[in-house]
């Protein structure tokens, strides 16, 4: 079977969103290091909410990589 117009799409897509999960993985990384220095409980809570906001969206991401290297497989 062969891949349709969107699939095609998002495969030419791939390089970007591995770009964009490389940035957020890196943004995540970097709240961690502010998580540590967070002068109390409410900086800390929100960071932690971007982070999970961040991790969320580097799922997504994740899972979108996943089926266009399924799809690659078909083209």
């Amino acid at each position: 079977m062969l891949p349709t117009e969107e699939q095609l799409a998002e495969i030419a897509k791939k390089e970007e969103y591995l770009s964009e999960k490389t940035k957020l993985v890196a943004q995540r990384k970097a709240l961690l290091e502010e998580l540590e220095f967070a002068e109390n409980d409410m900086e800390e809570g929100l960071i932690q909410e971007k982070r999970d906001a961040l991790a969320t969206h580097i799922k997504a991401l994740a899972s979108r990589l996943r089926q266009i290297e399924e799809w690659e497989t078909l083209a």
